[in-house]
């Protein structure tokens, strides 16, 4: 059977439940792969043409299609072979830019060729939801569970892929829990830097300031807490302005924040509303009058910083004992 699997990033996702499927319908199935990146679309062509009467079943996959050029007349030839005892993945990846638009989307020309000779499996995660409901699945989890596992291991698909892999190894039927797997998860610098930069705004700031004289991560440090204080202060505005009618409930939270969600959209779509939530303790320690005060504060330290007016380590750690 033929698959076209078009989408965002999290095509990598389907394809590896599509692959691991495959292959457990037919264990001894012989898989070859081709990147169009690497313009090898003629030995996948090559791939397809030859049918042997002998051997057994064949898996072609075919990644990047993207980078081919006027891929309708690719398709258009694909039309033309006798594909036998063979299953056939290609996979279609867009992205977004930073206005959250898709860059690249599948041609409309093209679906015209594959309408009726491919299953066509379309994916998106602009609200965040399909990688958090595959770690559910995968993991055995709830969604809060997800979303910190997320979070500790970072975007990255192939890495959530990884880590996932090897705790289930790990696990064997074992219920998951953090406390279990904390000796052997990879955990990123962006999610060590975020729970710092949080206790920072909690008033907890002795780890912060150890981890920065021993790391000198401070520009790092600076970006994360300049786009804390800037979702913090949306935020404040919104809950002062009674947009955001409650701090405490998340599914009367979710309501509001659908409605308010361009707000919080980034490069790979809108943010989950649950770690946004997460955030609303600490609008009660700050008022938006502060938060602006200190969101101006921080983007003079980095104006400062560019131009040579400033050492980094020492304007940021100075901060940091004033919030």
């Amino acid at each position: 059977m033929n698959y076209l699997i078009i989408g965002d990033s999290t095509t990598e996702l389907v394809y590896q439940d599509l692959l691991n499927k495959l292959t457990l319908e037919t264990p001894n199935i012989v898989q070859k792969q081709f990147d169009a990146s690497l313009k090898e679309e003629e030995l996948f062509f090559q791939s397809i043409s030859i049918n042997s009467m002998f051997g057994g079943k064949e898996l072609l996959v075919l990644k990047r299609a993207e980078k081919i050029d006027k891929i309708w007349n690719f398709f258009k030839a694909m039309n033309n072979f006798n594909i036998l005892n063979k299953d056939i993945i290609i996979i279609y990846t867009s992205s977004l830019n930073e206005f959250g638009k898709e860059v690249k989307p599948f041609p409309k020309k093209a679906r015209k060729e594959v309408d009726g000779n491919f299953k066509l499996i379309e994916v998106s995660d602009k609200d965040g939801n399909t990688i958090i409901n595959y770690i559910m699945n995968t993991l055995r989890v709830d969604k809060s569970t997800a979303i910190k596992f997320k979070d500790m291991v970072g975007g990255d698909l192939s890495t959530i892929h990884q880590e996932m892999d090897k705790i289930n190894n790990f696990l064997g039927n074992e219920k998951f829990s953090f406390e279990k797997v904390e000796n052997i998860l990879t955990v990123s610098k962006e999610y060590n830097v975020f729970d710092m930069v949080k206790e920072v705004l909690q008033g907890k700031k002795e780890n912060s300031l150890v981890y920065l004289k021993k790391s000198k991560e401070h520009l790092f440090f600076l970006n994360i807490l300049m786009g804390e204080l800037l979702n913090l202060l949306k935020l404040s505005i919104l809950f002062e302005e009674g947009e955001i009618r409650s701090t405490k409930n998340y599914n009367l939270f979710k309501v509001d924040f659908e409605k308010n969600k361009n707000l919080f959209r980034n490069k790979k779509g809108y943010s989950h509303p649950y770690p946004i939530f997460l955030k609303l303790s600490l609008i009660e320690r700050f008022n938006s009058d502060l938060l602006q005060k200190y969101l101006d504060k921080v983007l003079d330290i980095e104006g400062r910083f560019k131009s040579g007016n400033g050492e980094l380590d020492i304007m940021l750690e100075t901060f940091i004992l004033e919030i």
